[in-house]
């Protein structure tokens, strides 16, 4: 007997609660980062002049968290510092990098963090060594010059995401120890909430389809969004986690892994829809020239940037795409093989319970569904203030 769309998509939601971390991972980090930021404000912080602004990035920002492989691995987490009352013209960006790393390790050493503070070419990284083992990289920066701005709007970026734009240090910079108005910029703000946007397309359908009305991206955190995007994007990182698990340094980056994601997504609300349009899309958005795989809110931004000095990496993302590919087509055969179990362990390293195995096992002799399985809506309480609609 076929197997259903809905029983398929049943099938991966099962998988994501399996790769998915608590509410409570997601407010720990939350706290993390207010309390960094905190600490840059009090009185004697050699930035606190600076009016700096601590916002969350990355995977525990954009609700796409997924366990670690091995028992044991530290969690990323990912922050930028905007100092919003400096330019570029104050000061070099060593002295920036060194003025902040001073704040970060006092901040570490009031903390009782026995592990050091390490310098990395654009951020400073911190060691959480407790229930859950984090660090934290945390990037210092600068507003960018109004021109800036004006180009990436120039470029077809909303302004609402170009005015997000930054000025990263970074000590590979040959004009690092000067003062100088050419820094790297960069746009991690902006491509954070342009992928909000993206993400929030499946939240809108499905208020509409129940006909509700409530202020969505304002009140609450993107982590909590749990859309169809999310949760593709988590199936797809795990599935790169375990093809590369011993080459993790050819591993396709979840950034561009995200940023294709989000690209391609068409609003599904449907797992299994919103997986299958994600992995078909994807190519159509990486481009034969630089920047390969721009960053949405700023053009010149590649985030494959590195494929130009190891054809390797190249090479393992499409062999990536052409194996992610070939497995979702062959969904509907592991659900009709009894040996489902060891199938899913080997594919996603996620070890079913008895109770999940027995319904699979028997979805061959189960009428055919009709309907298509959508996650249910959840009432959600108000944003942690880091992900507010400011961020």
């Amino acid at each position: 007997m076929n197997v259903t769309d809905a029983e398929q998509s049943r099938f991966l939601s099962i998988i994501v609660d399996h790769l998915d971390v608590p509410k409570s991972y997601y407010e720990k980090a939350a706290a993390r980062h207010r309390s960094l930021g905190e600490w840059l404000h009090h009185k004697e912080s050699a930035v606190a002049a600076y009016d700096p602004d601590v916002r969350p990035q990355g995977s525990f920002r954009y609700g796409t968290v997924i366990r670690p492989i091995n028992e044991g691995d530290a969690y990323d987490l990912d922050n930028v510092c905007l100092l919003r009352s400096l330019s570029k013209s104050a000061l070099t960006q060593e002295r920036l990098k060194e003025l902040y790393g001073d704040e970060v390790k006092a901040y570490a050493k009031a903390n009782g963090m026995l592990a050091p503070v390490t310098e990395h070419n654009r951020c400073w990284r911190l060691n959480y060594a407790d229930e859950i083992q984090f660090h934290l990289d945390t990037l210092p920066c600068v507003p960018e010059d109004a021109f800036v701005v004006q180009r990436l709007i120039e470029a077809d970026v909303a302004p609402e995401l170009a005015g997000r734009a930054i000025a990263i240090t970074d000590r590979r910079h040959p004009q690092y120890r000067e003062i100088t108005a050419a820094w790297h910029s960069s746009n991690p703000r902006g491509f954070a909430a342009w992928f909000e946007q993206r993400a929030a397309l499946g939240r809108v359908r499905r208020a509409l389809a129940a006909n509700e009305v409530r202020a969505f991206i304002e009140d609450v955190p993107p982590y909590e969004w749990k859309t169809a995007l999310q949760r593709a994007i988590q199936i797809l990182k795990r599935h790169r986690d375990v093809m590369f698990r011993k080459q993790s340094d050819l591993a396709p980056i979840s950034m561009i892994i995200t940023n294709l994601a989000a690209q391609a997504y068409g609003g599904e609300t449907d797992l299994l829809a919103a997986l299958k349009n994600v992995v078909t899309k994807m190519p159509n958005f990486v481009r034969s020239t630089s920047p390969r795989v721009p960053n949405p809110a700023d053009p010149v931004e590649d985030y494959a940037e590195k494929w130009a000095n190891d054809s390797r990496l190249e090479k393992s993302f499409w062999e990536w795409h052409a194996a992610v590919k070939a497995d979702l087509n062959r969904i509907p055969q592991l659900l009709r093989r009894t040996s489902l179990k060891s199938d899913v362990r080997s594919l996603f390293l996620v070890e079913l319970t008895n109770e999940e195995e027995r319904i699979f096992n028997s979805v061959s002799s189960r009428p055919s569904a009709s309907a298509v399985f959508v996650p249910p809506v959840i009432s959600i309480p108000s944003a942690t203030k880091p992900w507010g609609k400011d961020a």
